[in-house]
């Protein structure tokens, strides 16, 4: 018995020196990074049926939240292609979650802080670089041609060094630069024969106006918050919806953060506090997206953005059991003209 496990012994040693030898030898890593890079460049994106949502970034800028992108919600049929909003990290999750670039209808910012228009750039440019047959267009409030034009001028001569570099065949200097529609809330922002993008006002102050979408394709329908307080004219706006992405503070989490800074005396506790007048309070939102009939809540861009299982435990403290607490590249399938909702693990 001790001979044969002196045998086997070897033998693991004799094949793990092999591996190792085969796994440094130049050869074999081309052969093993070609085969990974076809394996990666032949993936399809998957059909779709009706209504895909993904989440491209759950995250908001207070709490870190580990690898969370910050907010981003891409809205995917057979026919179009929607990002909205478009936080840090967020054109990552895209690639991940291999979404159509270069067949992109458009950009829709709720407003303009940071964490929703960081990524435009690299939006813009992952969409141009993949084959985008038009300019990108951005829509948002009033403000956004602001936003739009200042990034242009911005990245105007990385724009030209790519096209120069590249040529124009390539990366056509007419599709580099984003075009601005502006809007008010409460408008049909976009509309074709099977799928509509209305818009309605949110209250998220000082900001003004804020917006948010609800987006109806083929008997289904998401309705994406934004940041905004508990407001009546959103859940207004979601009546009857099948998916409710709301914007969402936790003060179960947020409590202990701004305790531990007011006791250390770091002036981070005022900010924390600043945020709680302009978040859903979590706690409320269950009740009002019941009241709405909309068939299921998820939360996102979350005050704090969980950076664990611990605080996200916390998060949903006192939740029913089917609000959903979003992760980045969580799916939801809504097939057209049922009312199924499928939701896939990243």
């Amino acid at each position: 018995m001790k001979k044969l496990f002196y045998v086997v012994a070897a033998l693991v040693v004799l094949i793990s020196a092999a591996a190792a030898l085969l796994f440094n030898a130049p050869p074999v890593q081309d052969a093993l990074a070609k085969r990974v890079a076809t394996a990666f460049l032949e993936q399809k994106p998957q059909s779709v049926d009706g209504l895909r949502v993904v989440v491209c970034g759950s995250a908001s800028p207070l709490g870190g939240g580990g690898e969370r992108a910050e907010a981003c919600i891409a809205v995917v049929t057979a026919e179009h292609f929607f990002l909205f909003d478009v936080g840090a990290r967020s054109p990552q999750r895209m690639a991940q979650a291999r979404l159509p670039m270069a067949r992109i209808n458009g950009v829709f910012l709720t407003h303009f802080h940071s964490d929703h228009i960081a990524a435009l750039p690299g939006v813009n440019l992952a969409s141009w670089v993949q084959g985008r047959p038009a300019a990108l267009d951005v829509y948002g409030p009033p403000g956004v041609r602001s936003v739009v034009d200042g990034f242009n001028a911005a990245y105007a001569l990385d724009r030209g060094y790519r096209t120069a570099h590249h040529g124009a065949a390539r990366l056509p200097p007419e599709r580099g630069p984003m075009r601005a529609h502006a809007f008010n809330p409460g408008e049909v922002v976009w509309q074709d024969d099977l799928l509509t993008v209305t818009s309605f006002a949110v209250e998220h102050p000082p900001i003004e106006p804020a917006a948010g979408y609800r987006v109806d394709y083929r008997g289904r329908s998401v309705v994406i918050s934004g940041d905004t307080n508990v407001a009546d004219g959103l859940f207004a706006a979601a009546e009857g919806a099948d998916l409710l992405f709301h914007d969402a503070l936790s003060r179960t989490v947020l409590d202990p953060m701004i305790e531990a800074a007011t006791d250390l005396g770091r002036s981070s506790a005022g900010i924390m506090i600043d945020v709680i007048d302009y978040h859903a309070d979590v706690t409320l939102l269950p009740a009002r997206a019941a009241e709405a009939g909309v068939q299921l809540l998820a939360l996102y861009h979350l005050v704090p953005a969980p950076p664990n299982a611990l605080i996200e435990r916390m998060f949903l403290r006192g939740l029913p059991d089917d609000v959903i607490l979003t992760r980045d590249l969580l799916t939801f399938d809504l097939p057209a003209d049922s009312d199924e909702i499928r939701i896939t693990e990243p």
